[in-house]
Parts: structure tokens; C-alpha cells; sequence
């Protein structure tokens, strides 16, 4: 067997700590390198740019006053400094005391619209008289001259030389309206506004002009050389427009900081520090960093083998009470520790100790108290080592009679044996179950049992032992009931061959019942359908008295006329008898022939309603026309009865379906408001209604009449429910109607009713029928 390596907890506990710390000191390393030193490092940058920002500010407020006094100055008339080609004297001494007050400025002059110099001043310090010369000097070629030419703002210059002066200067060019005013500021004073930046530490302070040569630096000798620095980075980039962080080398030494754009000279200021100094932040936090990761590996390595030392002296005291647990002392002393974590353990040790004896308890409960279920418990050879009392009762065997004992002593022959063993083998290397089996043997009083038993296996005491466990449930009773129940099956067979033979009769005498009922509803149908034939020709006989009697009435009246005019004629014709029999010829012709008309259009309107519904024929049909021609068909029954018919019908609404049904369904919700909703009223009326809606038609058939109670309003469409039973009611009308509906038109009905009320039934189809529609006559239509 595979020996497994152990580790004591100290070792694991070392180790898991040892784990921690290569992974700590990993993700401090990944910190400092990814966060704190680039954090240290962008602190220093900001710190750079901050001081060379200062220090571009020094020059830019030096820049801003002079702005602010040559604008005063600009403004100090109302007409303009320059006023006949001559400088106004109030403007003149004003401009004389800034010069004089002021340090910055280097000289103030006026130019007129040529580039001509026309007046000028000095601070008093300076010898005016040495440059009184330079009054009408050309200055037209003077580069701030002309950038102030091209528009109307204030501009400045890079250095160059005085004209006036002769040393370096920058300028701010003021346009005017007859010419030009000059302010010439001394580049050594705004570079000495810088000075003082440079002698602070080992703060290096550079500035240079436009083209990068140098104008102020902590060598003296630079500005005087003119050196240029231009192709250094920071200065490059900074001279293009474009703030920048970099290295320099300067004086032997290697600085690092940050170069700014003055915009309004194109100046560049450059701060920065020597590069050791500069990465003091980063060194800082490395060591800081170091320091405190020795810190915590050595106090974590004590504490944790202080910790380690702790907890495995009391596992060593809950492993020690297991194991006296385990040989079953259940009254060994638990330990007992203030660390939460071996404080759970131990309790749940305890628990487990007072579990597994409960536990115990009640299994050996269940084996020696359990009154049907025989236990017995065998080695690898088969011996009892176990035998509970349920055993002694079933086997007839006492506990002390079958311990050490094989079942072949006791109560199995040598093939059972033989048997009994080959189960346990195959217990023991398969591991799987045996049974649950019938079997048979017989007991210590000599009769035979039936047992149903499950044979398994568990472990022993020992390590790798094996022990089986045999579960016997006596069923000698339930082997008895089996064989009465087979007697009783057999029994019953008989006596359900018997019934399903009569049920087969009954189901025979149901079958015939069903189809005389069925016969019965399509006679029922027919009779109907003839009924409504009948009514059809009552209508057709009462419709047509009237025009054919009119047609017969001018036709005896003008055989009567005729047989006068014959008389008159062999008496003697005269022209009066000749006009009157005329006149009465036409207007007997004109009466046949008005009322034959009208009798045509009935019997042609009576067969179209016919035709439709003995054939159930599917044709296109206008909607308003079978309403009427229904209507026509039932003025027999309308007129015998006090109810009036009103009809909202419009014509156009095409319908490609069957005229039959359809008027078949109009003409029962008819006779139905007639019959069961108006009936015994003096009076009420029957509303018939129709419209088109998302390509279906909706038609209803309304009353004012009693209305249909709430607890019959599901009922009405059953077959042969009627409310008229024994009045001459079938109980079909609406049942066909629903059929109708459903069936052949493909739609569907609704009902509303509220009692007193009178009642609507609305039938909502399509334009077009199904086509697969079939006739409710039982005739199939015609191709």
C-alpha cells in the first residue's frame, strides 16, 4: 500500500507562511514597480513643472506690469501720445517717471507711421545727451516694428540689440493711431527675476530665448559665450510649443527636470535637479518599503511558530481522545482550549463521541428489539458472532446455541452451506449486496419457512476485515395469502368474463340508442328544414295573392269591356266607345302587367331563398339582399304579429360564403326574439344589425323583449334544451344556429342578455367561408 507523507502542522503552518510571504513580497515588488515608484516619480514631476512654472511666472508678471504701465501710458491723453508729429508733453513726463521708477524699462519711444523715431526717454540714470542722435533714426526694419504693423494688439519681441541702447533687450510694440510707441525691457533684469530660483539648494534654473541660447544660468560665463542649447530634448520640445520632462546635462552634471514655453517672449525656463537628489523619493520608498517586508517576515515567523507550537499541542490532545472514542471509551476526559477554532473541533468531537454512542445504541436497539426483522451477523467463515433476539423466535434458536456456529449446524444443509458461502465470497470481492431473495428452511421445531433476505457486507474492528450481516423477514404468512389470493383471481376471472359479457350487451343496446338518437336529431333536422319549407311557400302563396289578384281583376275587366265593345260595335261604333275602350285596354294592361312584374320578382326572390337553403350552395352575395329575402319569406308570420322589424343593414357588404346558412341562422334568431322574447307582449320590436370590421362582418339580431335568465344563458346552444317543452319547442333551433356558425360560416356567436331587458345575438364571420366547409342538410354541395 502506498505510504502517504505526512506533515506535522508546525512544517505546514511554516510553510504555508513561507507561501504567503514569497507571494506578499512578489505583490510588493509588482506594487512598487507598477504604483509606488511611478507614483514617486510623477510626484517629482509635478514638483519640477510647479517650480518651473514659478519661475516662468517671475518673467511673465515682469511682462504683465509692463503691459499694465505702457497701456496707462497709451491712455494718458485723450487724443493719443502723438498729437502734429510731436509727442504730447503731458504723455512725455508721464512716460519720463515710469523710465525713471520703474527698472524694468530700458528705454520708451514713439515711431512715427514711416518707422521714424520721433521722440523718446531714458531713466535719469542713463547720459540722454550721448543718444540725442538717434532722434529720426529708421526703424522701419526693426522686427517688432513690423509684427506690430500688421495688426491692432500689442506685441512682443525676442532679445536683440537697442537701437538706442545698444545691450539686449525685448520689446512690446504698441500700435497707435498716427504711429507706434516702443517699450524696451532689459533682458539682464527679467533674467535677475530668475536668479534667485537658481540659489536655492541644488536647484538649477535655466532660460533661454527663441532659439535656445541660453540667457540665464548659474554659469556667467553662458550668456556671455551665447550658448546655445536648443538640441537638448527638453529645450526642443518646449521650443516647439510642447511642455517637457527630461534630462539635461550641464556643467558635468546630469539634471533632470522640467522645461516651459513662456508664450509671449517664446522664452523657455527650465527647472530641474541633480538626478541623485531627484530620485531620492524613489529610494526613499524602496527602502522604506524593504525595511518593513524584514519587519513583518521576521515577526510573522515567530508568531507563527509560536502558533503552530500552540495548536499542535492541543491536537495532539483532541487526536488522543479520539482514538479513545474510537476503542469505544466514551467516558474519556474531552481537552480543552482557548483557541476558537481547536475549541470547535473538541466540541465537535464531543458531539461525535455522544452521537456515535447514541447512535450505537439505538442500532443495537433496532437489532435486539426489532420483533419481525431477524439480524445476524457472520465472519469470513461464515460463523454467528451476532444473533438478536427476532432470530431465537424465527429459527427457534437461542443466542447462546448459535454463537460460534455455522448456518449448516444449525439450520441449513450442506448445498445451503455450500451456497451461503459462495454469497459471501461474492460479497467480499464485489462489494455489492446480495438480494433481497426468497428462500425456505426449516426452524429448530422442524417446520419449514419462507424468508425474504438481504445479505451485505460491513467492516470489522479490524482493518481489511470483512463482516456480513444477514436481514430475515419471516413470509410464511404472506406465501399463504399468495396462494388464496391465486385461488381468489382465479375466481375472479371468471366472474369478470362474465360481466364484460354483459357489459358488451349493455354497450351493444347503448350503440343502438345512439344511433336512433341520432336518426332522431337528423329527422328532427329535416323536419326543420321542411318546417321552414313550409313557411317559405305560405309566404310565396300569401305574397303572390295579391299581384296575381290585381293581374286577374284587369284581365275580367277588360274581357268585360271587350264584350261590350263587341255589342257597340254591331250596333254602330262610334268615336267616344273607340277612345273609352282604348283607354280602358291600357290602363287594364298597364295593371296586369305592373302586378304580373311584382309576382315575378317574388317567386324569383322566394327560389334564389330556396335554392339557398336546400343546397347550402357557396356563392357571392350581397349581404343587405338575403337579409330581405329573408324578411319576404317570413311577412307571413311579421304580419299576424303586433312586433315591428327594423333593419340597419348596409348594401356593399360582399360576402363570398352560403347564402343558405346564413339566412337559415337569420330566420331562427328571428322566430326565437319572436317566440320566446316578444311572445305575450302587446307590443316590441326586433332590430337586425351589420357592419364590417377587420376584415369580418358582425350581424345581430336584437330584442326588447323578457330576456334570457342568468343561469340558462350557457344552456341555450345545447340540443333539445328548450324552455318551451311541450309547446311545440325541439330544443334545436339555436343548436343548429351554433353549428351553422361555427361550422360553415367559420365564425362564431355571442349572446348578451340581462333579464327584462330583451336579449342580442351577434355573430361575427369571415368575408370569405372556409373552404372546406360542409353542408349541415346532409346533402353534399353541389360542384
Amino acid at each position: 500500500m502506498k505510504v502517504v507523507r505526512t506533515l506535522s502542522i508546525r512544517r505546514l503552518l511554516v510553510g504555508q507562511f513561507a507561501l504567503v510571504l514569497v507571494l506578499a513580497i512578489a505583490l510588493v515588488v509588482v506594487m512598487m514597480v507598477a504604483w509606488r515608484l511611478p507614483l514617486a516619480r510623477e510626484q517629482q514631476r509635478h514638483e519640477q513643472q510647479r517650480m518651473a512654472a514659478v519661475v516662468a511666472q517671475q518673467v511673465q508678471g515682469r511682462l504683465d506690469v509692463t503691459e499694465l504701465l505702457t497701456a496707462m501710458l497709451r491712455g494718458a491723453h485723450p487724443a493719443g501720445p502723438i498729437e502734429g508729429g510731436l509727442v504730447h508733453p503731458q504723455v512725455r513726463r508721464f512716460a519720463q517717471q515710469l523710465a525713471d521708477q520703474a527698472i524694468t524699462f530700458q528705454a520708451i519711444y514713439w515711431v512715427g507711421p514711416d518707422g521714424l523715431v520721433i521722440d523718446f526717454v531714458l531713466p535719469f540714470s542713463l547720459d540722454e545727451p550721448a543718444v540725442m542722435a538717434r532722434v529720426g533714426a529708421d526703424l522701419s526694419n526693426l522686427p517688432v516694428l513690423r509684427l506690430a504693423a500688421q495688426g491692432q494688439h500689442p506685441v512682443w519681441s525676442d532679445q536683440y540689440l537697442s537701437p538706442l541702447m545698444g545691450l539686449p533687450v525685448v520689446a512690446l510694440a504698441l500700435p497707435l493711431p498716427n504711429g507706434f510707441m516702443i517699450a524696451e525691457v532689459s533682458v539682464q533684469e527679467l533674467v535677475a527675476a530668475t536668479a534667485d530660483w537658481g540659489a536655492h539648494g541644488d536647484l538649477l534654473v535655466l532660460l533661454t530665448d527663441g532659439t535656445g541660447e541660453l540667457l540665464g544660468s548659474p554659469d556667467p560665463l553662458d550668456p556671455l559665450h551665447r550658448r546655445n542649447i536648443a538640441n537638448l530634448a527638453p529645450i526642443a520640445h518646449a521650443l516647439g510649443g510642447t511642455q517637457a520632462h527630461g534630462r539635461i546635462d550641464h556643467l558635468g552634471e546630469t539634471f533632470e527636470g522640467y522645461a516651459l514655453r513662456i508664450d509671449r517672449l517664446g522664452w523657455v525656463a527650465f527647472t530641474g535637479q541633480p538626478l541623485l537628489l531627484a530620485r531620492t523619493g524613489e529610494r526613499a520608498a524602496i527602502v522604506v518599503t524593504g525595511l518593513t517586508v524584514l519587519f513583518a517576515i521576521g515577526f510573522g515567523l515567530l508568531l507563527n511558530l509560536l502558533v503552530a507550537t500552540r495548536i499542535g499541542r492541543h491536537l495532539r490532545r483532541s487526536v488522543a481522545y479520539s482514538d479513545a472514542v474510537a476503542r469505544g471509551d466514551y467516558d474519556a476526559a474531552p481537552p480543552h482550549s482557548r483557541i476558537t477554532e481547536v475549541q470547535h473541533l473538541e466540541r465537535s468531537l464531543s458531539r461525535m463521541a455522544l452521537e456515535i454512542r447514541r447512535r450505537e445504541q439505538q442500532m443495537r436497539a433496532i437489532i435486539d428489539l426489532g420483533p419481525t426483522v431477524a439480524v445476524q451477523i457472520y465472519d469470513r467463515n461464515s460463523r454467528v458472532i451476532d444473533w438478536n433476539p427476532a432470530s431465537e423466535r424465527m429459527l427457534g434458536y437461542s443466542r447462546q446455541q448459535a454463537l460460534g456456529k455455522r448456518p449448516g449446524e444449525l439450520y441449513y444443509d450442506a448445498q445451503q452451506q455450500a451456497d451461503f458461502e459462495a454469497i459471501l465470497a461474492r460479497i467480499a470481492e464485489t462489494g455489492a449486496p446480495f438480494g433481497p431473495f426468497e428462500g425456505a428452511l426449516r426452524g429448530a421445531d422442524g417446520n419449514l419457512r419462507w424468508i425474504y433476505s438481504t445479505t451485505f457486507a460491513i467492516p470489522g474492528p479490524q482493518e481489511g476485515e470483512l463482516q456480513f450481516v444477514c436481514m430475515d423477514i419471516d413470509i410464511s404468512e404472506i406465501k399463504r395469502l399468495e396462494t388464496e389470493l391465486r385461488n381468489l383471481n382465479s375466481e375472479l376471472e371468471d366472474r369478470v368474463q362474465l360481466r364484460t359479457q354483459s357489459l358488451e350487451q349493455a354497450n351493444n343496446e347503448l350503440q343502438r340508442t345512439l344511433s336512433e338518437l341520432r336518426s332522431t336529431q337528423d329527422r328532427l333536422l329535416q323536419a326543420d328544414k321542411l318546417a321552414a319549407l313550409g313557411s317559405l311557400v305560405a309566404g310565396v302563396a300569401h305574397e303572390l295573392n295579391t299581384p296575381i289578384g290585381n293581374a286577374m281583376m284587369a284581365a275580367s275587366t277588360l274581357s268585360e269591356s271587350l264584350r261590350q265593345f263587341h255589342q257597340r260595335l254591331q250596333q254602330g261604333l262610334r268615336r267616344s266607345d273607340l277612345d273609352a275602350f282604348v283607354a280602358q285596354v291600357g290602363t287594364a294592361d298597364e295593371i296586369a302587367i305592373r302586378n304580373l312584374e311584382r309576382a315575378g320578382e317574388l317567386i324569383s326572390s322566394f327560389k334564389q331563398v330556396a335554392v339557398d337553403q336546400t343546397s347550402s350552395q357557396r356563392r357571392r352575395f350581397d349581404l343587405a339582399e338575403v337579409v330581405h329575402e329573408i324578411l319576404l319569406t317570413l311577412q307571413p308570420v311579421l304580419k299576424r304579429s303586433p312586433f315591428a322589424v327594423e333593419v340597419q343593414v348596409p348594401s356593399g357588404i360582399w360576402l363570398d360564403s352560403y347564402p343558405g346558412p346564413l339566412g337559415q341562422v337569420l330566420a331562427n334568431l328571428i322566430q326565437n326574439a319572436l317566440v320566446h322574447g316578444l311572445q305575450g307582449r302587446p307590443s316590441g320590436s326586433v332590430r337586425i344589425e351589420a357592419a364590417i370590421e377587420d376584415g369580418q362582418f358582425w350581424l345581430s339580431v336584437s330584442d326588447d323583449g323578457k330576456g334570457i335568465a342568468q343561469h340558462l344563458q350557457d344552456r341555450v346552444f345545447e340540443p333539445f334544451f328548450t324552455t318551451r317543452l311541450g309547446q311545440g319547442g325541439s330544443g334545436l333551433g339555436l343548436h343548429i344556429v351554433h353549428n351553422l356558425v361555427t361550422g360553415v360560416l367559420g365564425g362564431r356567436i355571442a349572446l348578451q342578455s340581462n333579464p327584462g331587458h330583451g336579449a342580442r345575438f351577434t355573430i361575427q364571420c369571415p368575408l370569405v367561408a372556409p373552404r372546406e366547409a360542409a353542408s349541415v342538410s346532409g346533402n353534399p354541395e353541389p360542384a
